[in-house]
């Protein structure tokens, strides 16, 4: 059974490969860390406060963690608790846009594109990085897709720089 909550949220850090991510945040001025697993993650945004369902994990290493429950609506309430206006669902942001490829895709293969200069490697990095977390990929599987990338161009000659 799922319980409700309010949490006033001050950081959300994504979890490494498979591993839940981390919200934290406070519950009537008591700190309070909350896993979520992916897509449930993308939901929460730091400055914001929301209303979500809970419930416990099973006990890891004589830990017990709460989890957003997948089943359950999340809103972003004031301070009040009282819902905001629905709004769709947000999605996690990125450090900076992305370039948007002809037929979009969320995988890194969907990304790769040429890198003309600094600012267009900046995109072509952040965008292969955006896929990977977003896949649930880890730091190796990021190099490993940005290494690809780069052999793919100087295979074929496509190198702008």
């Amino acid at each position: 059974m799922a319980n409700s909550i309010i949490l006033e949220v001050s950081d959300v850090q994504p979890g490494m490969g498979s591993a839940p991510g981390t919200i934290i945040g406070f519950e009537n001025g008591e700190p309070r860390t909350i896993k979520a697993f992916g897509e449930m993650l993308s939901h929460f945004h730091a400055g914001n406060t929301y209303r979500f369902d809970w419930y416990l994990g099973k006990e890891y290493q004589g830990q017990q963690d709460m989890l957003v429950s997948k089943h359950g609506e999340i809103r972003i309430v004031d301070e009040n608790g009282s819902p905001q206006a629905p709004q769709a669902p947000q999605r996690a942001t990125s450090p900076a846009p992305a370039p948007a490829p002809q037929k979009q895709q969320n995988t890194p293969q969907g990304v790769m594109t040429g890198a003309a200069g600094t600012k267009d490697r900046s995109i072509t990095i952040l965008a292969v990085m955006k896929s990977v977390i977003e896949s649930g990929g880890s730091e190796d599987d990021f190099r490993r897709w940005l290494e690809l990338h780069d052999q793919t161009l100087a295979e074929h000659g496509k190198s702008r720089g």
